[in-house]
């Protein structure tokens, strides 16, 4: 109170002066704040992009074998995925899959039940530091190049069809392990993709400026420039985490022939599972394989 009697109790212009003294105060204090948090998300931005699940490798291999899976190549020599093969059904070939930013590849079941029931290998692919993977480097370039070599690596064991599917973060990964063409990838699948991470930034942070924040951009739309496959591209219109709009900008953009949207309107970021039907997936591979037509947009079951 002494402070705002002294104020109050000035002249008039010693008042105006005094609230500009406290007003520049409290702009450079607010600046300071600011700054400071952008330096934080800058250097921290990898904690905020991850959210994997940790645990023991016998305790990975345990869920992975109750979900139909085993570790790839094995575990002795240090698993890069876990493998589920189709039984009862003619093979049909391969899916190479990168997951969401959380959790770990045991979780992700809903992509080997409905593949392998079709006759797809699945390759559910870990990233370090998630599962029993020790830590490694999880920057955008290094995740693209192990990602390539678990792909060559699943060609040449198993050889083609080889297709790849990505969710949410991990089809930022598929479409920059397919940059450039040159692996024999005949299709990739993206369900619930953005076009590029800053965009998706810009709408949780507006007020900040993210694209120079952002060490590692995630650019689909480029990583796909100049890919020769089909892309489909599977959207959930009630999207809290990447809004549907980001996917359909990522569909529009797309330099490619072959290309396919489908929208599942009332599905969410992680419950879109729930809403998609064996039918579903069947369409989506009918496309990837060459089996439907080119262009339709899909707006609901």
């Amino acid at each position: 109170m002494g402070l705002l009697n002294q104020v109050f109790f000035m002249p008039a212009n010693s008042q105006v002066r005094a609230l500009a003294r406290a007003v520049a105060r409290l702009a450079r204090l607010g600046a300071v704040i600011y700054l400071g948090f952008c330096m934080l998300l800058f250097w921290r931005q990898e904690s905020y992009l991850f959210y994997p699940a940790v645990d023991s490798l016998a305790a990975v291999e345990e869920a992975a074998h109750s979900r139909g899976f085993t570790l790839w190549p094995s575990a002795d020599a240090g698993y890069l995925a876990l493998v589920a093969e189709p039984t009862g059904v003619p093979e049909r070939g391969t899916f190479v899959v990168f997951h969401g930013n959380a959790g770990a590849a045991q979780h992700r079941s809903y992509f080997s039940r409905p593949l392998t029931a079709l006759g797809y290998r699945v390759l559910l692919v870990e990233y370090s530091g998630f599962g029993a993977r020790p830590n490694g480097p999880r920057r955008e370039q290094a995740l693209a190049e192990e990602a390539r070599a678990v792909v060559r690596e699943a060609y040449r064991r198993y050889g083609g069809p080889l297709y790849l599917a990505g969710e949410s973060l991990g089809a930022a990964v598929a479409a920059a392990s397919a940059a450039g063409g040159r692996l024999p990838v005949q299709g990739v699948l993206l369900v619930t993709p953005w076009d590029n991470l800053a965009a998706v930034a810009r709408v949780h942070f507006p007020w900040l400026p993210t694209r120079l924040l952002l060490r590692d951009r995630y650019d689909s739309v480029g990583h796909l420039s100049g890919y020769a496959g089909r892309v489909g591209v599977v959207v959930a219109g009630e999207d809290e985490i990447i809004p549907a709009a980001s996917g359909r900008r990522l569909y529009d953009e797309l330099a490619v022939e072959r290309k396919r949207l489908w929208t599942l309107p009332s599905a969410g970021h992680n419950d879109w599972p729930e809403q998609v039907v064996p039918e579903d997936w069947r369409e989506w591979v009918d496309f990837l394989e060459d089996a439907g037509p080119t262009t339709r947009d899909r707006e609901e079951h």
